[in-house]
């Protein structure tokens, strides 16, 4: 069962935990971003009262699991990021979790893309339509969308073209694709 479970994707997984209170699929749901989790939480470990590995993880883990049976969740990564937050916020309370919009149009975009790896001609739209947004970008976007998606550079090779750090290039990048997808937004409403 344990195998079957670890082939479902994410909003499978978080529909069995709620509909069918499978608790193995909330583990193999909580397996899979556990090192998101732990990442997420290093920074915040034994920096004071509550923050002891043993203490902040059971907790942590407590509240995934009842947010997880009543909130809407559409990207597991953004949940897991928003409820850490809330947890080293110290809100008693769940607040539910709320997409952001910027996370909605690049939900949108990868629709689009995913249509379009099947679907010649909505391949040439979608074409058409990035060539489009990337003569809107400013420069700087449209270097580092080019340079790490075209010409397949990694952060090392952009922070040192540009002269700032790994996590500096890695942020430019996130902005510039969070801008790239607004311009598609922008041109699917038109």
């Amino acid at each position: 069962m344990l195998q079957q479970l670890t082939n479902l994707s994410d909003k499978e997984l978080i529909s069995r935990a709620r509909k069918l209170k499978d608790q193995e699929a909330e583990g193999v749901l909580m397996e899979r971003y556990s090192h998101l989790i732990v990442a997420v939480c290093l920074p915040y470990l034994n920096n004071g009262p509550g923050t002891a590995p043993e203490e902040l993880y059971p907790t942590l883990l407590q509240r995934l699991s009842s947010s997880l049976k009543t909130q809407t969740i559409s990207r597991t990564n953004e949940w897991i990021h928003y409820t850490i937050r809330a947890q080293q916020a110290k809100t008693d309370r769940n607040i539910p979790y709320f997409p952001t919009t910027e996370s909605r149009e690049q939900q949108l975009v990868e629709g689009q893309v995913e249509k379009a790896a099947s679907n010649l001609k909505e391949q040439e739209l979608l074409i058409n339509k990035m060539q489009k947004a990337l003569k809107e970008l400013p420069a700087e976007d449209k270097y580092f969308l080019q340079k790490f998606y075209m010409e397949q550079r990694t952060f090392a090779d952009l922070a040192e073209a540009k002269k700032i750090s790994i996590e500096k290039a890695r942020q430019r990048l996130q902005q510039a694709k969070q801008k790239m997808a607004s311009l598609l937004m922008n041109e699917t409403y038109e």
